[in-house]
């Protein structure tokens, strides 16, 4: 028996920033489409956590004898130092009208985007990561009074629920810079657009 493959290099994430957004115009069987990115500025902390990940497992034969794995759901949590009511309307459907102010609308439905955003890590490099149909959840907004000299900042949360796409199933792309060929150049790029895989014939 062989000795076992070098280990991939590892190193921590340790931060958090420029964080995008982009509708998607279209999703269906034949094709997906995304409108322009917006910047989101802000932010401070972003969690990823699979909603279903477990299997149906049939037993036959005294055996495991087949799983079946439900469609992909995550849940997205960002937490943001303020989300300006420009990024709300966007993110919930909201309306700015004429003079300036935020309206909701019981009618308001959010609409999906994907999300991008990357994290630098221990070794001074970045992870990228792509999540392509997100849903916001509406927020809870806390406001609390300052108490003399002392002052709670008072951030804001985004929750969205991220599924797979129609057209091709796919939900996240992930790239950690200089592994697997994805070189500074790609990552320069990456959170310039939303990233649309590759795969070369087998």
């Amino acid at each position: 028996m062989g000795s076992p493959a070098a280990s991939p290099t590892v190193s921590s994430t340790v931060g958090l920033k420029n964080v995008v957004i982009a509708p998607l115009t279209t999703d269906t069987e034949e094709a997906h489409t995304y409108g322009d990115l917006q910047l989101m500025a802000g932010a401070i902390e972003a969690t990823i956590t699979p909603e279903n990940a477990e299997p149906d497992i049939q037993y036959a034969d005294d055996i495991e004898f087949d799983v079946l794995y439900p469609d992909p759901k995550l849940t997205f949590s960002l937490q943001m130092a303020d989300i300006p009511l420009l990024i709300q309307e966007m993110l919930f459907a909201n309306a700015i009208d004429d003079n300036g102010v935020l309206v909701r609308t019981a009618s308001d439905k959010p609409p999906y985007f994907a999300m991008g955003f990357k994290s630098e890590k221990s070794n001074g490099k970045f992870r990228y990561v792509w999540l392509y149909k997100v849903r916001a959840k509406p927020i809870t907004e806390t406001y609390q009074t300052k108490e003399g000299d002392t002052v709670t900042r008072q951030t804001g949360t985004v929750e969205c629920t991220a599924i797979k796409r129609t057209h091709d199933g796919r939900y996240q792309a992930v790239a950690d810079e200089g592994e697997n060929g994805f070189d500074t150049s790609k990552a320069e790029t990456f959170l310039s657009e939303v990233y649309e895989p590759t795969f070369s014939d087998p």
